[in-house]
């Protein structure tokens, strides 16, 4: 049996290195760092680019249990589960009786080998991106945080500013890195660092979601 998580792109770093903090195991058959990177993880490159990774997935023997991760952004949850499903009904030309999207994302057995399951980021209801998973994290009354929401409140309001209101999390998040004790760690790196807090509901959702997709050592 071959497991397969799709991200959109480096998401699997941060989020593998959360995982790690709350004490799941790794993937069956997926121990070896260098095997998870290469063979568990497949980076799609962008969203525009998701369903096709998921249709060479769907077409690879013995690949049983898929998980997607992909961004909400501003298109919402539901829009993005619903062309992912699409898709994979199509593609493997089987009806699903019901699509529910809850606060544990979704998940489906598909056929007797198949089983995916799909995380929508932040937290499969809002609009965002792991950034806002990310912010989720820390702590409304950290001082640099709320430093950083000021500041980065007040850049934006510049006619200089070049972000979009959009990307504002991803700035937040950036910024808040930048100032920490070892300043602008990766993201993966600062929640090893203990930067971030994974003793959170939606890190827990996140978890459950997980385990429920995958099959772990």
């Amino acid at each position: 049996m071959q497991q397969r998580l799709i991200v959109e792109g480096s998401d699997a770093i941060a989020l593998s290195a959360i995982l790690m903090k709350k004490g799941l195991p790794p993937p069956k058959g997926y121990r070896n760092p260098t095997k998870f990177k290469k063979e568990f993880v497949k980076e799609a490159g962008s969203i525009s680019k998701i369903q096709a990774a998921l249709g060479e997935q769907l077409d690879t023997p013995d690949v049983e249990r898929i998980g997607i991760i992909i961004d909400a952004d501003d298109k919402g949850a539901t829009a993005r589960l619903m062309s992912l499903l699409d898709f994979t009904q199509k593609k493997i030309n089987v009806n699903l009786p019901k699509a529910e999207l809850t606060e544990k994302g979704f998940g489906y057995q598909f056929t007797d080998n198949l089983y995916i399951g799909i995380w929508i980021m932040p937290d499969n209801k809002n609009e965002g991106y792991l950034e806002s998973f990310i912010g989720s994290m820390i702590a409304e009354n950290d001082k640099t945080w709320q430093f950083a929401q000021a500041k980065v409140k007040e850049l934006a309001a510049q006619d200089f500013c070049q972000f979009t209101t959009a990307k504002t999390q991803k700035a937040l998040v950036h910024t808040y890195l930048a100032w920490q004790k070892t300043p602008g760690l990766p993201m993966g790196t600062a929640v090893k660092a203990g930067f971030f807090n994974v003793e959170t509901a939606l890190v827990e959702n996140f978890a459950d979601w997980f385990k429920n997709t995958f099959t772990l050592e």
